[in-house]
């Protein structure tokens, strides 16, 4: 039986009580008189550019998506892109028309993996549905990404940090984030509470998320090679253990939440619940253990496994 889920709620500060501020005026009655109609009204409310966030370093935590990149799991197609038009026709150099050009403007395709780059992983990824007769099937196994409730991909931040064991495996394996170091993170900073979005920073992506041929060592080396360690990944009791806690969403610069050696107990262990998770996030390093606020929202494509990302983080800046 599914919990009743906890509302994230801003950190206290500027960003808490401007948005408040601002939903309260967008809301409240206005005299007719002062509106005037048509393209002439005015917005409800007015705020200045930059003011919701003054308080805070708004914080990118998405790699870069592009085809020289190691954005896809080391057994899966890379991303492809092409140019469908340009400002004006294009030939090669043959002469040839590369494209027909509908017009003065700028469009691309694109082939991806709904499981490229930053992303977010929705309980049918590793939950088969339910009916299906198969190992795991559950309600949880219908619940695809565009159907995911959005309040679960946000809240405060509790991030850890395991970058001490990143490269501490042998070579086609990933080190194991105990429970036993969540625990001992929480003796240090307090009690992870229900609603909070629990983030495990490594540094793997930082070190190697590069340009190939260098970026092979991202998943390639590991998880195919495996002439490397991949990156830190947690056992399976850590996800009970905070979804016991009444932790929905979490995060991990990792390639995966699970373990490069195979992945399929940490995500059933989770995803079986209706958690949910983004993987490959990057730059997690100006995030605080605590104080921060997540957000990540995906692309919305019906019966979607996972969703390409789009993660930001809201830092508190640092009081004179």
């Amino acid at each position: 039986m599914m919990r009743s889920m906890p509302q994230p709620t801003l950190p206290p500060g500027p960003l808490a009580a401007v948005l408040l501020a601002f939903s309260l005026t967008a809301c409240a009655p206005r005299p007719e008189a002062a509106q005037p109609a048509g393209p002439l009204a005015t917005p409800a409310a007015t705020v200045a550019p930059g003011a919701l966030f003054s308080g805070y370093d708004v914080v990118d935590l998405s790699v870069t998506v592009a085809e020289n990149m190691p954005a896809h799991w080391g057994t899966s197609p890379a991303f492809q892109r092409w140019t469908y038009n340009w400002f004006q026709q294009q030939k090669d150099h043959h002469g040839n028309d590369y494209f027909v050009s509908e017009g003065p403007y700028f469009g691309q395709r694109y082939l991806i993996d709904e499981h490229t780059g930053t992303q977010s992983d929705f309980p049918a990824h590793f939950v088969p549905p339910p009916g299906s007769g198969l190992p795991d099937a559950s309600p949880m196994g219908a619940l695809t990404g565009e159907k995911y409730p959005l309040e679960r991909m946000m809240g405060p931040a509790v991030v850890i940090d395991v970058s001490e064991i990143r490269d501490k495996a042998e070579a086609g394996k990933s080190a194991v984030i105990a429970l036993d170091h969540v625990k001992e993170w929480e003796s240090r900073h307090g009690a992870i509470k229900a609603g909070e979005v629990v983030l495990f920073r490594s540094g793997y992506s930082d070190a190697y998320y590069k340009p190939m041929p260098e970026g092979m060592r991202m998943t390639y080396a590991p998880v195919v090679a495996k002439t490397a360690p991949g990156w830190p990944a947690p056992e399976p009791a850590v996800m009970e253990y905070l979804h016991g806690k009444g932790v929905w969403h979490l995060g991990t610069d990792g390639a995966s939440m699970g373990p490069c050696e195979g992945g399929q107990a940490v995500h059933v262990a989770g995803l079986k619940h209706g958690m949910s998770w983004e993987e490959m996030l990057t730059n997690l390093g100006p995030l605080p253990a605590r104080g921060a606020f997540y957000m990540a929202l995906g692309v919305k494509v019906r019966g979607q496994s996972g969703a390409i990302s789009r993660a930001v983080a809201f830092v508190p800046k640092q009081q004179p």
